[in-house]
């Protein structure tokens, strides 16, 4: 996957799974580097992930992360975003129950498995402009819509922070559940909201 447009960065797409074939060792090197760099100020627990719990949850199997990355003048390449996906359970009866019925369509459903983002990021090397999160968004609802060809599935889940919900996921579909049982370690004083969108309507 890969895109190209006079505004905006010409970027490609790689899985950091596949990235530990051999035939990518330069390439995933360069990642790594530019990975254990990566600067977003307005969220230290993703700036954190990508500096140092990226590789442990791919090892893990807990998550498969997707990389961005663009030429780049000094470094060669760069990593201008990243995003994280898995699967996680969801919680519908916390939901109010008219979020519920237009979630679950005609069968009742209070607890079941979903995808997740469990994490999306810009560098701040890079303005919304040059790479805008719907784009980074578009291309993880991508990978998800290809797995659920293969294996089903109805719900995808985020936790974000209000600002980032009504800005980004609110005007891509998805519906405001709760408040987040716990904020990131490295944000306590911030409020996270979960969210749910339901897949096929895109």
């Amino acid at each position: 996957m890969s895109t190209e447009s006079a505004d905006r960065l010409d970027y490609s797409v790689f899985a950091l799974a596949d990235l530990k074939d051999e035939k990518y060792s330069s390439l995933r090197e360069a990642v790594e580097e530019r990975l254990a760099a990566f600067d977003c100020r307005l969220s230290p627990h993703l700036e954190n992930f990508a500096r140092g719990q990226v590789r442990k949850w791919e090892d893990h199997g807990h998550s498969r992360t997707y990389v961005l990355v663009c030429a780049d003048e000094d470094e060669g390449i760069d990593v201008p975003a990243f995003f994280t996906v898995g699967m996680t359970s969801l919680d519908l009866s916390s939901a109010s129950k008219g979020v519920r019925n237009k979630l679950s369509g005609q069968i009742s459903i209070h607890h079941t498995g979903a995808y997740t983002i469990a994490e999306l990021a810009r560098s701040d090397r890079y303005t919304s402009a040059q790479l805008p999160g719907s784009v980074i968004l578009d291309e993880a609802k991508q990978i998800i819509r290809l797995s659920r060809e293969l294996i089903a599935g109805r719900f995808l889940v985020v936790d974000a922070q209000r600002k980032v919900f009504e800005h980004l996921y609110q005007p891509a579909g998805f519906r405001q559940l709760a408040l987040a049982e716990a904020p990131p370690q490295s944000m306590p004083d911030a409020e996270f909201i979960t969210a749910c969108a339901v897949i096929k309507d895109w």
